[in-house]
């Protein structure tokens, strides 16, 4: 399993991009970044995304995405998640005042997009990939996913702070290769993070105690202006080690 880190940050700077993880090429796990980083034919590859809540840094690229996409592709794109955030997308993005509504454009039978929900907690075949969501705690409705091709799978946490569903998830995902998880605000602003659903290094570390199995993780969705104050904190840890998510990266997971 191939994961392209397209964007790593939890806002937008010079040199920094909103989250985005694109898998193998096709699969789009939040769409922060996908436009900025992809060229128009990369982008017409991608066949599906998966969104884990309906905040702006989170689907921005999903917006631009589509128009790109306006009569390009034979089939929709199929945008994946929980019931509250697919409702969400549809009232608040898609609605034909702040992005037009592609999911009925060029015409409702031939449209550039589809929306799909999941069920909390069961599996479901999203192209070649086994995927299974379960909410998170944050401001809003928020999804976090174990994928897995069947021989690997990965843990993309999402926004989140303190949670315990998804580490569940996590402990009983065979194969599993890599956590990828948040680490949003340095641990000066730990109550500040609490109170927005996110975490810092520290809370982090209380997070992990909760996954039972030796994987690797990484740290993805830090503010860019405390970078290097989180990326120093997050060295700190240990057992198991957190590494921060290299934006531009592609990462390999699962035998090559």
């Amino acid at each position: 399993m191939r994961v392209q880190a397209l964007g790593c940050f939890g806002s937008e700077a010079y040199g920094c991009q909103p989250t985005s993880l694109l898998v193998n090429g096709r699969l789009l796990l939040d769409a922060g970044s996908v436009t900025a980083s992809l060229s128009l034919d990369a982008q017409a590859t991608i066949d599906h995304i998966l969104i884990t809540h309906a905040h702006i840094s989170h689907v921005i690229g999903l917006a631009y995405l589509t128009d790109n996409l306006f009569g390009v592709r034979s089939r929709p794109l199929e945008v994946w998640s929980i019931p509250p955030v697919i409702d969400q997308l549809k009232a608040h993005l898609f609605n034909g005042t702040l992005w037009p509504d592609f999911s009925i454009l060029p015409s409702p039978l031939r449209p550039t997009l589809s929306f799909h929900e999941l069920v909390e907690g069961r599996p479901h075949q999203i192209g070649q990939y086994e995927v299974t969501a379960v909410g998170v705690h944050h401001t809003v409705e928020t999804a976090g996913y174990a994928i897995s091709d069947g021989a690997s799978a990965i843990l993309y946490q999402g926004d989140s702070g303190p949670t315990t569903e998804l580490w569940r998830l996590a402990n009983r995902t065979v194969n599993l290769d890599a956590v990828i998880v948040e680490t949003t605000f340095p641990n000066r602003f730990s109550d500040h993070a609490i109170r927005t659903g996110h975490l810092t290094p520290e809370l982090l570390r209380a997070e992990l105690a909760q996954l039972k199995v030796q994987t690797s993780v990484y740290a993805q969705h830090m503010k860019p202006q405390y970078f290097s104050e989180i990326v120093g904190e997050l060295a700190a840890l240990s057992d198991p080690p957190v590494l921060p998510l290299d934006q531009g990266k592609t990462y390999s997971f699962g035998a090559p």
